[in-house]
């Protein structure tokens, strides 16, 4: 496998000595190393563990070495990382990871806040009113709103019952539709004038779904 880190801080890699060692007169193969570390630096072969990809070790971490039960792995000096910090400066190329990890992480918590906006936004409602939909033309009156406000009306449906006997005889429409956000914005504010519409020419909201 090839290693997982081709340099550390700008240093390549093979030039830190910084990986396990593992003394097979005390490993046991109880696996815990391999399980433990996630870079594949360990291999299980003949039932000891074995350091196969060294430079794929995190440099700096020793965690295998802490929870090996018969304290079979162990690690270089941790003076040796510091010579090395020194050596090739590294805390000035840190700085410079520090500032652009700084900016991933301000954008990625924007990105998560926009998100989290949008989801609790409403985008759509879908309505089902009932009244004298057709006489006090509501189908225009919800038009010129759209307008206003900038929301469109789509899936409109009017259905007008007709009595047997008596066709001059006023019987309330349904009217079913669902009024949407054009840039895919909030539109409570539409709702709210929209509720306020229909309750003013005194039409039924019968149901109403937001999402």
């Amino acid at each position: 496998m090839a290693n997982l880190g081709k340099d550390w801080h700008g240093v390549p890699r093979e030039l830190i000595p910084w990986y396990p060692t593992v003394d097979e007169k005390k490993c046991i193969g109880c696996g815990l190393c391999f399980v433990t570390c996630g870079r594949n630096v360990y291999e299980i072969i003949d039932k000891k563990a074995k350091v196969v990809n060294p430079f794929n070790c995190l440099v700096g971490c020793s965690t295998c070495a802490t929870v090996c039960p018969v304290g079979a792995i162990s690690f270089p000096d941790k003076d040796m990382i510091q010579k090395i910090q020194k050596e090739y400066a590294i805390l000035k190329a840190v700085n410079t990871e520090k500032v652009k990890k700084e900016a991933k992480l301000a954008f990625e918590k924007a990105r998560e806040n926009a998100a989290k906006l949008i989801s609790q936004a409403t985008h759509f409602a879908d309505y089902t009113v009932a009244g004298d939909v057709m006489e006090k033309n509501i189908p225009r009156k919800i038009e010129e709103l759209s307008q206003k406000l900038n929301f469109d009306v789509v899936n409109v449906t009017i259905e007008t019952p007709l009595l047997k006997f008596n066709f001059k005889e006023k019987v309330p429409s349904l009217m079913k539709f669902r009024i949407v956000s054009r840039e895919y914005e909030d539109i409570t504010n539409v709702i709210d004038e929209l509720d306020k519409l229909l309750k003013e020419n005194e039409v039924v909201v019968i149901e109403k779904n937001k999402g």
